[in-house]
């Protein structure tokens, strides 16, 4: 694999983790311990390829202001939470796990470097994609939900900067 673009087209990436997500959420509207729940904010929560899906239901707080982000959040691994989503992702995204897995073993940090950019690129298209086909819609959201594309030790601010600039693009 010399690339991230070569990887996507491969493992029809975007595709893939839209259509899972969207799955996700449809089980979560169906779950008898979120279907009522309202939540404040959403997260691809990553690292080297794994994916969690982040929520939070602490819609009292501004998560932002108090510097929440998703491991901090009340269910920061919605795939072990609801046993269906994690049955999901484990039957439809492992290959790519995988894939992904052995790329990182190569140990060359700069093409790993890039290629991870591409992994979080990726994610926030596919962010921005949920965002304006309504796929959020599925679930109870408050009036100022938050979505993000994050990694561990990332910089949250750096990371929204980027996902509004895929926005952005993304309405030009």
């Amino acid at each position: 694999m010399n690339n991230w673009i070569e990887f996507e087209k491969k493992y029809n990436f975007e595709n893939t983790v839209f259509e899972l997500t969207n799955a996700s959420f449809e089980l979560i509207a169906k779950s008898g311990d979120f279907k009522e729940e309202v939540f404040g904010a959403f997260a691809f929560n990553c690292g080297s390829g794994d994916i969690s899906l982040s929520f939070d239901t602490s819609t009292g707080v501004d998560l932002r202001k108090q510097g929440y982000y998703p491991p901090d959040w009340t269910n920061e691994v919605m795939e072990a939470d609801i046993e269906e989503i994690g049955e999901l992702w484990q039957d439809k995204y492992e290959h790519i796990q995988d894939a992904f897995d052995e790329i990182i073993e190569l140990n060359d940090a700069d093409f790993i470097d890039e290629f991870e950019a591409g992994y979080l690129h990726s994610l926030r298209k596919v962010m921005v994609r949920l965002e304006n086909s309504k796929a959020f819609e599925k679930i109870s959201t408050s009036k100022d939900f938050w979505t993000l594309v994050t990694q561990v030790d990332a910089d949250t601010d750096q990371e929204e900067e980027l996902l509004d600039a895929v926005r952005k693009n993304n309405n030009d």
